[in-house]
């Protein structure tokens, strides 16, 4: 797959904080294509608005609605507009898109405005739950994140393949400022450092588990690096605790640093009311990538891979795991159990995932 024209559908702007659908474009162009990246839609605009982004060959794509209320309209019409909105993209960039890569199903999911185009409907996240049935059924092929996405989809197109989670890692950077880091380490010294770093507001989080743990090892320091907010019952519970630090949301090229100190990572998530959509955590590859030691709630993808997550069944059995953990850590953070995480990130990276994606399209027969 190389010197393609391809258009991501993308539910994420792309802003300084990537998730998958990011990655997948970087690794794109990184293999000589072109990538155009189209955000969810900004009704401030008035036509199509097209920017460079700090990739050469990676394009981002701002622009209106197509057609307001177009999910209303009867499917004929609502493919004649998206195909003329497509047109006129092509139009503005000079050059015939050759693959549509859909990551979303609220816009776009009749997918047979693409015509003879490749047509590719990526779905990573199960809360993506809007038009399943037409977006898969009209793309050529199907890939997703988790066994529970998997068996939606199959309902609908037979070609849908398991792409896990992927890993990007971060180049070194030389310009991180000293001052932060120097108090970074201040409050990793002299203690067990447990570290949760995510969005502290998701209604996934359990708040109440991570309250438990925070009162029942005052001896460990906890570091909650993510959004949050003032009125946050987890962060009113805890703020006043000398063994609690909120660092509030951080620059994405500190998250190592913060981890290469963590002595565990913290997974704590409503694992029984929410099991399918919390099947495969992407922050999970990152607290891999450290290599540190990772005590989890349920994660149905991990079940089999007891070497990588100390993985509870309920979340009752937690505060039980993680204190055998903390008085353990020289068997769970030895040098072979670190290895073993390292491996898996570094076997899932964006650009092996990418290598597996195509050989899954030519296996299939389809022309790229």
């Amino acid at each position: 797959m190389r010197n393609k024209n391809i258009l991501i559908i993308s539910p994420e702007k792309w802003n300084w904080q990537y998730v998958s659908k990011h990655h997948y474009a970087i690794e794109l162009v990184k293999r000589g294509n072109r990538v155009f990246f189209l955000d969810p839609p900004n009704n401030d605009l008035n036509d199509i608005k097209i920017e460079k982004t700090q990739f050469e060959n990676l394009y981002n794509i701002q622009a209106p609605v197509v057609k307001k209320g177009i999910r209303f309209y009867p499917k004929f019409l609502r493919v004649l507009f998206y195909k003329n909105w497509l047109k006129k993209l092509e139009t503005r960039i000079n050059k015939r898109i050759d693959i549509i890569w859909l990551f979303e199903n609220s816009r776009f999911y009749d997918l047979k405005f693409a015509e003879s185009r490749l047509k590719i409907y990526h779905q990573v996240d199960l809360n993506q739950d809007f038009h399943i049935k037409e977006a898969a059924s009209s793309a050529d092929i199907c890939f997703c994140t988790t066994d529970f996405i998997r068996e939606k989809i199959k309902k609908h197109n037979e070609k849908v393949f398991k792409i896990h989670h992927g890993y990007s890692p971060k180049k070194v950077d030389n310009n991180l400022d000293k001052t932060f880091l120097e108090n970074i380490d201040n409050y990793f010294k002299n203690k067990i450092n447990a570290v949760y770093i995510g969005n502290m507001e998701i209604k996934y989080l359990d708040k109440y588990l991570l309250m438990s743990i925070v009162d029942k090892f005052p001896n460990i320091m906890f570091h909650f690096v993510g959004n949050f907010s003032d009125e946050n019952e987890l962060y009113l519970h805890t703020k006043n605790r000398d063994n609690v630090k909120w660092w509030g949301m951080v620059k994405n090229k500190y998250i190592d640093y913060f981890l290469s100190k963590a002595d565990v990572c913290l997974l704590t998530y409503k694992s029984e009311e929410f099991k399918e959509q919390l099947a495969s955590p992407h922050k999970v590859m990152e607290y891999l990538a450290s290599g540190k030691v990772i005590v989890a709630t349920y994660t149905d993808e991990y079940k089999d891979k007891p070497e990588l997550l100390e993985m509870v069944e309920h979340p009752r059995e937690y505060v039980k795991k993680f204190d055998e953990v903390i008085n353990n850590l020289d068997i769970y953070n030895s040098e072979e159990k670190k290895r073993a995480r390292i491996k898996f990130a570094t076997e899932h990276t964006y650009e092996k995932q990418v290598e597996k994606i195509i050989k899954k399209l030519e296996e299939n027969g389809l022309k790229i």
